[in-house]
């Protein structure tokens, strides 16, 4: 009997210790999503799982979804509809939308545990489930490029098939770039072969992975949030999936930057990768998964399209001459396109992109904006400062150990395109006025030829001395060791 009754207050306090682990969820996540929010106004939690309510719609409730979702010891937060503006409520299979045309304000419990909300409907609009699928899709904020993307492509006379509509946020689309986008839209097939990628047939769609809780479109795009619109969903995505005009991926894409290489396609196997990975930590980047699928399969494609020793080649000549750049493998061949760094390098990138069977699409470098240069040139007044370079007086010959900063200042520029480096020789006062401008003249020379033996291009370096017409003066009196010097000047070519 003893053993009876400590079971029985042992399964009594079960759910007083349940509303305590609510009560804490609640009162923590309600004061970080006034933070992230001031319209948050209430919160409710049915164990780890809560939702929050808002006094008026929130600008971006998935973004403050996904924050409030980190929260130690929450398994997922929900948005009520009171912080939507103008989103469908779930309708099962109905066809009628009830629109309200007054809500009272939720005011949370002592214990942050129920929520009370009272909502008169005055007004209801008959509308089709297709009609409030893409109602859903136009009223929300945070899906107002896909909306436009959904409209241009004619989605609503092809939507009989259509269970789910994978909509990429806002933010997703500012990531996957304006250009790119705007290049898109342009092109009515190819604004269709994207919206086609973002709709699925089935929930059991082999495109979709769930992990660890977290779900997946293609390997890459997370689901943020999943919409009931009618007998449709909508899953908010926190990537855009890649389209390239036909709605189909390329089998590799690699493309160039100056910090890392970012690999794509439908077809790259581990061998690729760690090809790719190996360059990549040679020329000291990084690399990226961006999308697609990872295959175990060590076949690469067809050796008539390509071989993975001529993808190598390629992605070498790449790094030594391009600014930034794309090769792409696909069925039909192999191209690359790119800004080169300078005229030179990009024929020795052509001859080995010709010589692989590649098309090579190269553009001069972009000119420098004026804030670009400003920068470069606060850069390099920053390290002079820091570490001046120096000269014995009377001869271009470097104090010892004053020239290591040039290192410093090759390693600034050696990739930047476009631009031109000038440097300016002094001397100090000391001596014949036209013997010291052939003086600050070596001087010049000196420090050019330490820049190009570090790796600038013999062309875009020039010099000038300008004797001691420019000494350095502090306090009124002349410091000759700091007139010995150079200035070094960059401008867009």
């Amino acid at each position: 009997m003893a053993v009876v009754s400590g079971l029985a207050t042992f399964l009594a306090g079960v759910p007083l210790y349940l509303s305590s682990i609510e009560q804490d969820l609640g009162t923590r996540t309600l004061e970080r999503a006034r933070q992230l929010d001031p319209l948050v106004n209430g919160v409710s939690f049915s164990g780890q799982d809560g939702t929050i309510f808002c006094a008026s719609p929130v600008e971006y409730p998935a973004q403050l979804v996904l924050g409030l979702s980190a929260l130690d010891g929450v398994h997922s937060v929900v948005a009520d509809r009171s912080c939507r503006v103008l989103r469908a409520p779930t309708v099962g299979g109905s066809s009628t939308a009830s629109i309200p045309s007054t809500t009272e304000v939720p005011q949370p419990s002592a214990t942050l545990g129920l929520i009370v909300r009272e909502t008169t409907t005055t007004e209801s609009l008959p509308v089709s489930n297709d009609e409030l699928l893409l109602s859903v899709l136009e009223s929300d904020p945070e899906l107002t490029t896909m909306a436009r993307l959904v409209s241009a492509a004619g989605l609503e006379s092809r939507l009989d098939d259509v269970v789910i509509v994978l909509a990429p946020v806002d933010g997703a689309f500012d990531e996957f770039g304006a250009d790119l986008l705007a290049e898109i839209e342009t092109d009515v097939a190819s604004t269709i072969a994207l919206v086609d990628m973002h709709v699925l047939e089935s929930a059991n769609s082999p495109r979709i992975e769930t992990s660890d809780d977290v779900t997946t479109v293609d390997g890459y795009a997370q689901v943020i949030e999943v919409l009931d619109v009618g007998d449709r969903q909508v899953w908010l995505l926190d990537s855009v999936l890649q389209a390239d005009g036909t709605g189909v991926l390329p089998l590799i894409e690699i493309e160039l930057t100056n910090s890392t290489l970012q690999v794509a396609g439908s077809n790259v196997s581990e061998e690729v990768l760690d090809a790719v990975t190996s360059i990549a930590e040679g020329s000291g980047r990084t690399v990226e998964r961006r999308f697609g699928s990872t295959s175990d399969d060590t076949m690469l494609v067809d050796a008539q399209v390509i071989t993975l020793n001529a993808i190598e080649r390629l992605l070498r000549a790449m790094i030594y001459s391009l600014d930034t750049g794309v090769l792409t493998v696909a069925e039909t061949g192999t191209s690359l396109a790119g800004s080169y760094l300078d005229e030179n390098r990009a024929a020795s990138l052509t001859a080995v992109a010709r010589s692989v069977g590649a098309e090579v699409s190269l553009a001069p470098p972009a000119p420098l904006g004026s804030a670009e240069v400003d920068a470069l040139n606060d850069d390099i007044v920053g390290l002079l400062i820091g570490n001046p370079v120096s000269f014995i007086s009377g001869s271009a010959e470097f104090v010892w150990g004053s020239d290591g900063v040039l290192d410093e200042i090759v390693q600034l520029l050696v990739d930047v395109p476009g631009i031109s480096v000038v440097v300016r020789g002094h001397t100090d006062s000391d001596g014949v006025p036209d013997s010291n401008v052939k003086l600050s003249t070596d001087r010049a020379v000196a420090v050019a030829a330490a820049l190009i033996d570090g790796g600038l291009e013999r062309s875009s370096v020039s010099w000038e001395g300008v004797g001691s017409s420019e000494p350095v003066i502090i306090e009124g009196v002349e410091d000759k060791v700091m007139s010995r010097r150079v200035e070094i000047i960059v401008s867009a070519a």
